[in-house]
């Protein structure tokens, strides 16, 4: 009876349908909970806000909303809803809970955050069905009983418009379907835990009614506070958090919890009693919003002795009552904005549906992983007003770090297209903090330099020195190219030129161009045992000495990209100087590493050392060409025996992606290697890279290869792992299981893909009628 999506569909399979609120068929994969659940569902919120995972169990899991970044709060294990209908109750999940040791930054917590979930069977649903499209879940819940149940939650993220998408809030749709001819006696329950002591802080608790559009509770502190509400004119029962308590979530029909039940307590409760007519459908609307200010540079509450920040969200919004208010009113049209660009990429048939609705979800890790930090007189004095800083965590679970510099190399793209000020704001930040010698900074803060693992005021130039002006040169470029704004080039080109300075003094011998510094550069911190005692880049497990055609050929890219910068701000003598520069660097990188086949992986005569392999993504800096529409970083007839080479090695070793490494002969490389520190680094691979090689094919014209082989790497992702919401960095390229890292921003490379599927250049999905210029016009106009 009009359920929200099919249930009958194959599950973990991409597939297109009909589904409610799209005028045309959607793209997705659904999963089951009870033989297919996926590790982590739909992470609910906008940009800057934080956000509440909504688990495939129908039960709450991650949370950041209260600014617990690191360690993220949970799993929170505890359900959202739960229906009486007749006087026989049913609390919304299968009771299948996470595991705190499922996520290496929970294994310090030996209980979960809101008591073990104690609920009978016969309470429990038989199975739930989820199809996650960002910003939204659906989930549609199998009960023994006369009424159907489901669920769309959904939080205001529109591409294109960065005030609405700044929305700390939630709205829940639950519909109530009555297909009998009889009419029941309902209630329906919403239980919210709010925000945990820590979260709180030590500010006085404050507990008031929420009337007007939305009938509920506001409660909390300062520091962290939130509303529960019913949306329209309904009578709401309130009552404190039903959270993991079966007793009280079998009475709901009757009697709710008294609020504060513990010291500091400030979990919520509402039910509404409702007759189901026959043959009928029930539409009830809850919303959850929040408002915590300022997060800690220690990642959580509790690191007092770090800096504080202000979200951006915080200076547009006052309080959690201001955006319950405004949810509730603008719910209708902001939700249907949400369906009209999700539509618009569904039905663009120039990419297959596994990439249709991959991009869709893959714009969850902006909201998993951006801060962005309101400007501050004392941490944040050079900042503009407009700007702030804006930063992407690298991997809040598993190296928690601000603005790594390869993984917003990687991961830009969404930012530029959709979010030019935040790219910009971060840009403004990559100039700031930019050292004397010229080099670019490799963070804002994090683990790695041993600083807060979400600190914004801690730059380093790391231990990846040698990449670190390639990957700035390139962020540049994309913004340039993508919003034509010739004024911020002007503004911004002269801490571009001095990082090229930078690169070129790294090494001034003869093929210093494609070489790794022939001195210390890098700043290696003693206390991460992971950092490299060499110089190196972002492969970081790898030795790299010499002579190097993957850092030789990003070097060539960055070349190219600020030879077209200078002609452009019309400093021509520095854009000849880049040709020379780039004759050189081709001219050692074709005579010195070309080995009729492909390039050496590195070369140093003087040391004797040389990796005769055949790395995978050794044209990396092929793709930056192509990408920014330049002319090519490798000699041209070459770059096609390289493709082909690396196809019959790395990509036949595979079913998933390619293989990092192979021997020169094309056969798989033993583990024990002398330049690879870490005996999987062979035979994995990084996820953007595969995606990265797949374009590179893709504009060299084999789109079957460069297509299969970026299905292949979501395929282990999305199906084989089931970690849509979930990102690792590193796949085992045996088994497709994940090697390495959760929520990892590297991956939103993914939105480079549509460009090279049509063979453009990054600008040409923003042009009139491109993908990107689609999608923004629908999340307008709705």
């Amino acid at each position: 009876m009009n359920r929200l999506f099919p249930t009958d569909l194959p599950e973990r399979q991409w597939l297109s349908f009909n589904a409610h609120g799209f005028a045309e068929k959607a793209c997705g994969v659904t999963y089951r909970d009870r033989s297919s659940p996926a590790v982590c569902g739909v992470p609910l919120g906008g940009v800057d806000t934080g956000c509440l995972d909504l688990e495939t169990s129908g039960l709450w899991g991650y949370s950041s909303i209260f600014n617990s970044l690191v360690p993220r709060l949970g799993p929170v294990n505890i359900p959202v809803l739960g229906l009486a209908v007749d006087g026989q109750t049913w609390v919304l999940t299968t009771g299948r809970t996470k595991s705190l040791e499922a996520d290496s930054s929970a294994t310090d917590r030996e209980e979960p955050v809101y008591g073990r979930l104690d609920l009978p069977d016969e309470m429990l649903v038989r199975d739930i069905h989820y199809w996650g499209h960002y910003p939204v879940s659906d989930l549609e819940f199998e009960l023994d009983g006369p009424v159907g149940v489901g669920l769309r939650a959904w939080s205001p993220f529109l591409p294109g418009h960065l005030e609405d998408s700044l929305t700390p809030g939630i709205v829940l749709e639950v519909h109530l379907r009555n297909p009998t001819a009889d009419r029941h006696a309902c209630t329906l329950a919403i239980s919210f835990p709010g925000p945990t002591e820590d979260e709180l802080g030590g500010g006085a608790i404050f507990r008031d009614p929420v009337d007007g559009t939305v009938t509920g509770v506001r409660t909390g502190t300062t520091d962290a506070s939130y509303v529960l509400g019913v949306v329209a004119e309904h009578e709401a029962r309130i009552g404190g958090a039903l959270n993991a308590d079966g007793e009280f979530w079998s009475q709901i029909d009757r009697s709710l919890p008294e609020p504060g039940g513990e010291d500091r307590e400030v979990g919520t409760s509402l039910a509404i009693d409702r007759e189901l007519e026959p043959d009928n459908i029930t539409v009830l609307r809850f919303v959850i919003t929040w408002h915590s200010p300022f997060w800690r540079g220690g990642g959580h509450p509790g690191a007092t002795d770090s800096k504080r920040f202000e979200h951006m969200y915080a200076t547009r919004w006052v309080s959690a009552e201001q955006v319950a208010q405004q949810l509730a009113r603008e719910h209708e049209p902001l939700l249907q904005r949400v369906l009209a660009w999700q539509q618009v990429i569904y039905t663009d048939e120039s990419m297959p549906i596994w990439l249709r609705q991959s991009l869709v979800n893959n714009l969850h890790l902006i909201t998993e992983d951006g801060l962005w930090a309101a400007r501050d007189e004392t941490e944040l004095p050079w900042a503009r007003a407009e700007d702030g800083l804006f930063g992407m965590n690298e991997s809040p679970r598993a190296c928690p770090q601000i603005e790594c510099s390869p993984c917003s190399w990687y991961g830009s793209i969404p930012l530029v297209y959709f979010f030019p000020q935040l790219a910009r704001s971060t840009l403004r930040g990559y100039v700031a903090y930019q050292d004397d010698e010229g080099c670019p900074t490799w963070i804002f803060g994090g683990v790695t330099m041993d600083t807060g693992p979400c600190e914004m005021t801690s730059p380093s130039r790391g231990y990846q020195v040698a990449q670190n002006p390639a990957n700035y040169t390139d962020m540049v470029g994309r913004y340039w190219k993508r919003t034509s704004d010739d004024s911020f080039l002007e503004e911004i080109f002269p801490s571009v030129k001095r990082a090229l300075v930078f690169t070129m003094n790294m090494n001034r011998g003869p093929d210093g161009v494609i070489s790794f510094p022939d001195r210390r550069v890098s700043v290696p911190n003693e206390a991460f045992s992971a950092a490299p005692k060499w110089e190196t880049e972002a492969f970081e497990w790898c030795e790299w000495h010499g002579m190097a055609a993957h850092l030789g050929g990003l070097r060539l890219a960055q070349l190219r990209i600020v030879e077209e910068m200078a002609d452009a701000v019309g400093d021509h003598v520095f854009a000849d100087q880049c040709r020379q520069w780039f004759a050189a660097g081709s001219k050692s990188m074709e005579e010195r590493l070309w080995t009729g086949r492909y390039y050496l992986n590195f070369w140093d005569p003087e040391q004797g050392k040389k990796m005769d392999a055949i790395f995978a993504y050794q044209l990396d800096g092929q793709w930056m060409t192509d990408f920014h529409g330049l002319s090519p970083a490798f000699r041209e007839d070459r770059i096609g025996t390289v493709l082909e080479t690396v196809k019959e090695s790395s990509g036949r070793h595979s079913p998933y992606g390619a293989v990092n490494f192979c021997q020169p002969d094309g056969s798989p490389m033993p583990p024990d290697q002398v330049f690879i520190h870490n005996r999987q680094v062979a035979t994995d691979f990084f996820t953007p890279e595969a995606m990265m090689l797949g374009m590179t094919f893709l504009y060299r014209g084999d789109r079957e290869f460069g297509l299969s082989l970026i299905e292949r790497t979501l395929e282990a992702v999305e199906l084989k792992q089931k970690r849509t919401w979930d990102q690792p960095n590193i796949i085992n390229g045996m088994t497709g299981g994940m090697r390495f890292g959760h929520d990892y921003y590297q991956n939103l490379m993914l939105w480079s893909v549509p460009a090279a599927v049509v063979g453009q250049d990054l600008s040409g999905p923003c042009r009139s009628g491109g993908l990107v210029d689609r999608v923004i016009r629908a999340a307008a106009a709705g």
